[in-house]
This record gives structure tokens, C-alpha cells and sequence, in this order.
């Protein structure tokens, strides 16, 4: 007993010395980085002749921590970008109905919301808004007139669009509106059910557009259209495959930092293969959606059609800071039972190559001028008649 306590007391101070020692290291070098920055601060301060824009300072700062983490899946949230995060995750939208990037110090639109103020005043995407309430874009800066563009709800506005070099004025007023992510349709027999984004409402949209579609006798198999979808909330996917999938099967695997793997609860559908599933996919394809794809073909015989996916399978946690800012780290990497995603994208079963297809471009097409649903509504004419 006294030789079994005495190895007992060793391994545990070995063990506490060597977890003291890195508490140290650590404590030594994140002393080192402060005395560092304070120097380079009292330097400056009383020497440079200048002045110093303390809240760009902050910003990158922030921006330069997580840039060296050396991660494409580690992202720093300035206040207008983490705004814009729970604005996608909550499935909420504020403004006049579009999303746009600073081209040329102007908000150039990249995409416009279903019957939003600026959809229905005809705004498109690649227009230039030049000009707002009488005043120059370029004047006024981009970060005050991208939030004259966010104003609080039945703010009314005059912007002037730019598009080939020619101007055009429309007058509309900001909203608050639920962003449908969901888009259901019906080609002779088959549901179509397109998914533009992931957040909170996706799961509700997404199981009304599947029940409703099932519920028919007429509908003869499925399309799920996940092309350009690229947003990075799982926890939708994680509900629909509880859902839908077979009961028992295994929606996903998570394999965390350190290398342990951990299947997901057992799913509880009811998904019968007498109804056949195709997915659509591209190489904007992301994360969650190329999870639903895989773990629906591996789970549900789904054939995955259209171009090779983007391969992002990291499972990220966002971390609010004290100033409407935040950071998201990657915790996990995801996979299907048998498919692995990670790095390399989902090969479509049936390959489809689009010239172009943007969310633009396919707004512009149908059944009938689509070649992924063309070619998906030709799979599963014949999966179906092999079902008979």
C-alpha cells in the first residue's frame, strides 16, 4: 500500500509540475506579447507626430490575432459584420431588402431579397448605389451610408443606382421582415425545394415545404436545390436530419480538435425510398448544406447532381465580445457516415456543368433551361420506374 501511494504521489506531482510548467510558459509569453504592445504604445505616443485613430487601432488588433491563428474557418466580426451574422442566424432582415460588398466606396448590390422594398422597386444585382436622399455616396463614406441603408423600420429613402453608366432613381422605405430561405415548386410530379440560406426559421420553412410536398399523392420524388448556399449554421442541418432521415441511421460524425470521434444521436424520420431524393449541388455549395447532401446520400440513397462542392466541414462556435464584436473559432470537423467532405468537396454523381450560375442566373431559368433539374427530373424518372 505505502509503495502504491508513493507511485500514486509521483505520477500525480510529475503530472501537476508539467501542467504548472505550461501554465508558466504561457503566462510568461502572453506577459511578453503585453509588455511588448505597451512599449510600442508609450513609443509612439511620445514620439510620433501624429494622430492615432484609437477604435482602427482596436480593430487591427483584433483582425491581426486572428489572422496569425493561420485558420480559413477562424474569423474575426467587426460590429457591421457580427450584425449582419445574427441577422443571417436569425432569419431576419432590416433595411431595403439587399446585401452588398463596397466596390469603388459604394454599396454594390450582391443580392436582392424576394418581396423586398428593393425587389419590388426593381433593384438588381450589380447596381451601384451612388447616391442617397440627394447626397454622394462617396462623400458621406460607405459606413454612414451603409447605415442610412439599415435605418430603423419606415425610414424613407431616395437612392440613386448606378448600372452600365447609367443612373436611376427609385424612393422606397426600410423594413423588418423574415427572410424566407426556403423556395418550394413542383416540375410534373416532382417537389422541388430550394434552399438559399441556413438560420433559425430554415427548419420550420423546410419541413412545411417537405410535408406539404409528401402529403400529395402526386409527387413522385424529391429535388433539394442547395446550390450557392454557403452559410455556416449547422444547427438547422443537425434538426432536419433528425427528421427526415430513416429512424436509427446515423446523421453525422464529429471529430474534435483532439482527434476523438463522436457519432450523432440516432435520427428519428421516417424517410421512405419510395419517394427518391436528388440533391443539387455547386462549388458554392458550403459546409452545412454539404453535410445535408452527403449524410442524405448516405443515409437515403439521395443522387447528388450538379458540380464538385466547396469542401468546408468545420463546425465553428462564435464568441460574442464586450463591444458588439466577435471572433468564430473551429471546434470540430464534420462527415457523413461515409462520406468525408473536408478539404476535397462532394463529386456529384452526375456531373452538370453550368456556364454560369450564379443566384442570378439561375433566377433566370426553369425546368425546362436548368440543366441540373433537367438532369434531376431525368434520374429520378428512372429511379421511379425502377421503384414500380
Amino acid at each position: 500500500m505505502a509503495i502504491a501511494a508513493a507511485i500514486t504521489f509521483i505520477i500525480s506531482t510529475s503530472y501537476s509540475m508539467n501542467l504548472y510548467n505550461g501554465l508558466v510558459a504561457d503566462v510568461q509569453q502572453r506577459a511578453e506579447m503585453y509588455t511588448k504592445l505597451e512599449q510600442i504604445d508609450t513609443y509612439v505616443r511620445a514620439y510620433y507626430n501624429g494622430s492615432i485613430n484609437e477604435d482602427k487601432l482596436i480593430e487591427s488588433l483584433a483582425q491581426a490575432y486572428i489572422s496569425v491563428l493561420g485558420s480559413d474557418s477562424a474569423e474575426y466580426y467587426d460590429a457591421e459584420a457580427y450584425t449582419l451574422y445574427k441577422e443571417h442566424l436569425s432569419g431576419t432582415h432590416l433595411g431595403i431588402g439587399i446585401y452588398a460588398d463596397e466596390v469603388g466606396g459604394c454599396p454594390c448590390v450582391t443580392d436582392v431579397l424576394a418581396n423586398s422594398p428593393a425587389a419590388m422597386m426593381g433593384v438588381n444585382i450589380g447596381d451601384s448605389i451612388v447616391e442617397i436622399n440627394g447626397q454622394s455616396v462617396i462623400e458621406m463614406g460607405y459606413d454612414k451610408a451603409y447605415s442610412m441603408l439599415r435605418a430603423e423600420n419606415g425610414t424613407p429613402l431616395t437612392i440613386t443606382l448606378r448600372a452600365g453608366g447609367e443612373d436611376r432613381t427609385v424612393d422606397l422605405s426600410t423594413v423588418q421582415m423574415t427572410v424566407a430561405s426556403v423556395k418550394t415548386d413542383n416540375f410534373d410530379g416532382y417537389g422541388y425545394i430550394k434552399v438559399y440560406e441556413f438560420s433559425e426559421k430554415t427548419y420550420q420553412q423546410f419541413m412545411a415545404a417537405y410535408s406539404m410536398l409528401l402529403s400529395s399523392a402526386d409527387t413522385k420524388g424529391l429535388i433539394i436545390d442547395l446550390r450557392n448556399n454557403s452559410g455556416m449554421i449547422f444547427e438547422p442541418v443537425f434538426n432536419l436530419l433528425n427528421s427526415i432521415l430513416p429512424q436509427g441511421s446515423t446523421p453525422y460524425i464529429s471529430t474534435a480538435l483532439s482527434g476523438e470521434e463522436t457519432s450523432a444521436d440516432s435520427a428519428s424520420g421516417n424517410y421512405n425510398t419510395k419517394r427518391p431524393i436528388t440533391v443539387l449541388v455547386n462549388s458554392r455549395t458550403k459546409g452545412p448544406a454539404e453535410l445535408l447532401a452527403a449524410s442524405l446520400a448516405d443515409n437515403c440513397g439521395a443522387r447528388i447532381i450538379g458540380s464538385q462542392t466547396a469542401g468546408n466541414a468545420q463546425l465553428r462556435e462564435t464568441y460574442a465580445l464586450y463591444d458588439n464584436t466577435a471572433i468564430s473559432l473551429p471546434i470540430a470537423t464534420l462527415k457523413a457516415p461515409q462520406t468525408q467532405f473536408s478539404g476535397t468537396g462532394i463529386k456529384p454523381e452526375y456531373e452538370v456543368i453550368m456556364l454560369a450560375d450564379t443566384e442570378a442566373d439561375l433566377i433566370a431559368l426553369d425546368s425546362t433551361t436548368d440543366g441540373c433539374i433537367k438532369k434531376a427530373i431525368e434520374v429520378l424518372s428512372q429511379t421511379a420506374a425502377q421503384n414500380q
